[in-house]
């Protein structure tokens, strides 16, 4: 898969935990964890006026509207020490800020006592006590980049509210102040969106023909319903069963659905004559904005459709199904907060920007049966996958 619920990550991500697998048990560490040091540039005073902000650019010019748009400042704590703060996910719950000797993490715990681990690039650099928000590493070299999660350590049953984070910081190569501010200008540059971005979610079947079922469809062993002929992942292919895209236009935040299934033909395999051929229909299937922030749109994507040809098993009819919910924010950064699909055809989720196709999610099949009855085919969970378009 081209994108992971925690082993890919890329820029400032969020994901609420409705699943408990994505945490740490509150039992992994029953000590004292040792005390680690907060951020200076932490959540609440990057949201004050405790920091002063030398970015160098008016907030009324093209590039300091670029900034704030994106998130990307230089602010300076009274002690003297600057950072590149980023903010671009604050509306998240999490920000970050780099100097050239530390990285600032710091976010909103989802209760008073909340607790929660610290990964960098995989291994666990910090365990916190109970209320603490903030992590300061200082273990880092100019220059570098750095991949961290921040885990909540849940009780018994998971937490409502609790997230997990995923950071990629950069470390500023140069302290000067000059060097700090190109490096936020870049970065906020680099963070500019398209006028428009599409998430597409496409399913397709890689055979040509596969088997009719014994039992549950209209057609019996004797006969073959058609494929879509490809196994590759390609967003520029035509061929497939369902298509779903949302296309948002970042000016007003508005989300334009469009939707699509493509007719079944059935076959006898004797010959390979075509006998019969349906359109599923599309009804129960959509694309829809779900709100809306200053830098964030939520789309709700809904798939369902059903073989025409099939009764399905025990009362159930097979299908084409699964929802998801994902934030995608003006600076790039996308996540799906929750949702799962079944297990067939092949499911290909990515998203089009500016002439760059993302992809989220590349999925091969794991049964045919799943197009009989739904009661033959598991689901996948598609809540924490997250990253950059």
């Amino acid at each position: 898969m081209a994108s992971h619920r925690v082993l890919k990550l890329t820029a400032l991500t969020a994901v609420p935990l409705t699943l408990t697998s994505f945490a740490l048990p509150a039992s992994a560490s029953s000590a004292q964890p040792p005390r680690a040091e907060t951020a200076t540039f932490s959540f609440a005073k990057i949201s004050s006026s405790k920091l002063a902000d030398v970015s160098g650019v008016s907030a009324a010019g093209a590039q300091g509207r670029t900034a704030d748009r994106h998130g990307f400042r230089v602010l300076r704590a009274p002690s003297g020490e600057t950072a590149v703060v980023d903010s671009s996910l604050a509306h998240q719950g999490i920000t970050a800020a780099a100097g050239t000797s530390f990285v600032d993490l710091s976010w909103k715990g989802y209760a008073d006592n909340a607790r929660y681990a610290v990964l960098r690039d995989g291994r666990e650099v910090a365990k916190l006590g109970a209320g603490v928000t903030s992590f300061r590493d200082r273990r880092v070299s100019p220059g570098t980049q750095y991949d961290y999660q921040v885990l909540p350590v849940l009780p018994e049953g998971g937490a409502k509210g609790a997230k997990l984070w995923g950071v990629k910081v950069s470390v500023p190569a140069s302290g000067s102040l000059t060097g700090l501010r190109g490096q936020a200008a870049s970065r906020a540059q680099s963070a500019k969106v398209a006028s428009t971005t599409t998430l597409s979610w496409i399913t397709f079947i890689p055979q040509k023909r596969i088997n009719a079922p014994s039992a549950g469809c209209d057609y019996g062993t004797k006969f073959q319903f058609g494929g879509d002929d490809r196994t590759a992942f390609d967003w520029k292919s035509s061929r497939y069963r369902t298509a779903l895209h949302a296309t948002i236009t970042w000016k007003d935040k508005s989300v334009k659905g469009n939707k699509h299934v493509r007719p079944t033909h059935v076959y006898r395999k004797s010959d390979g004559k075509e006998v019969a051929k349906k359109t599923a229909t599309d009804k129960n299937m959509e694309a829809k904005k779900l709100g809306s922030g200053s830098n964030n749109v939520d789309v709700r994507m809904v798939l369902h459709a059903t073989n025409p040809f099939c009764k399905g098993l025990g009362g159930v009819k097979g299908a084409i199904s699964g929802a998801f919910t994902m934030n995608l924010t003006t600076s790039g950064n996308y996540a799906i907060r929750s949702g799962k699909y079944r297990l067939m055809p092949n499911h290909h989720i990515y998203i089009y920007d500016g002439g760059k196709v993302t992809n989220v999610l590349t999925r091969k099949y794991a049964d045919a049966k799943c197009l009989v009855g739904s009661i033959l085919c598991r689901e996948a969970d598609l809540t924490g996958y997250y990253g950059k378009f």
